[in-house]
């Protein structure tokens, strides 16, 4: 598994502008007094379209290409760091997630925090950590991107599936093992060497990404 300098460099910048739509407060408060839900649901399903659909509407009614890979760049960009790196603090705490230049850096980092107690950091990252890979892939899978990044994005969402699913089986392994001599780095080498690789596919997915908006971008 080679190493990649440009795997921690971002895509976009910023937060999504604000999305959506809907009724008027004027409209709502004629529905509430009629009796008419009518209005409200149609907004409510107007707004939902409209932030699903905010990639494909951009590129496809006449809207500013740039801006749409702008915007989606700022999304997933956002998403990156709330869930991603958002996972990584948490699962190794007192790291600098810059230093981790190598899948041995990586594995190094999580043995030392499971050898201070196996039990106590698979409770740590399974009820506080795991979450935020949870939250992740449904914001990746309501993305519509534009068609060169299709690909691209299904690899990122898969190696986000393969990283939390390693992640979840390092947890249970942790829980069934035998900690009385201490804990053995070769009893967790598989379950640690799939973390590494869908840590190191994700960065790398997440970097083909950030070339393709950049090439949008610059262009």
């Amino acid at each position: 598994m080679s190493d990649d300098p440009n795997l921690n460099q971002g895509v976009g910048g910023g937060a999504p502008p604000p999305l959506g739509g809907g009724p008027s407060l004027a409209e709502e408060e004629k529905a509430l007094k009629k009796g008419n839900t009518g209005v409200l649901v149609a907004g409510i399903v107007a707004a939902v379209a409209v932030t699903a659909g905010l990639g494909y509407v951009l590129l496809q009614s006449g809207g500013d290409e740039t801006e749409a890979y702008g915007a989606i760049g700022r999304r997933i960009n956002g998403m990156k760091q709330e869930h991603f790196d958002g996972f990584w603090s948490c699962a190794l705490p007192g790291q600098q997630l810059d230093r981790l230049s190598s899948d041995q850096d990586l594995r190094r980092a999580i043995n030392e925090r499971a050898a201070r107690s196996p039990t106590a950091y698979a409770t740590l990252v399974r009820d506080q950590c795991i979450v935020k890979l949870n939250e992740h892939e449904p914001g990746l899978r309501e993305l519509i991107p534009p068609a060169d990044l299709g690909e691209q994005l299904a690899d990122l969402t898969g190696a986000l599936v393969d990283l939390r699913t390693a992640w979840n089986d390092y947890i249970r392994a942790l829980e069934q093992g035998n900690h009385d001599e201490g804990y053995d780095e070769e009893a967790y080498r598989q379950q640690i060497t799939k973390i590494a690789k869908g840590w190191y596919d994700y960065k790398h997915a997440y970097n083909e990404v950030n070339d393709t908006i950049r090439g949008h971008l610059t262009e």
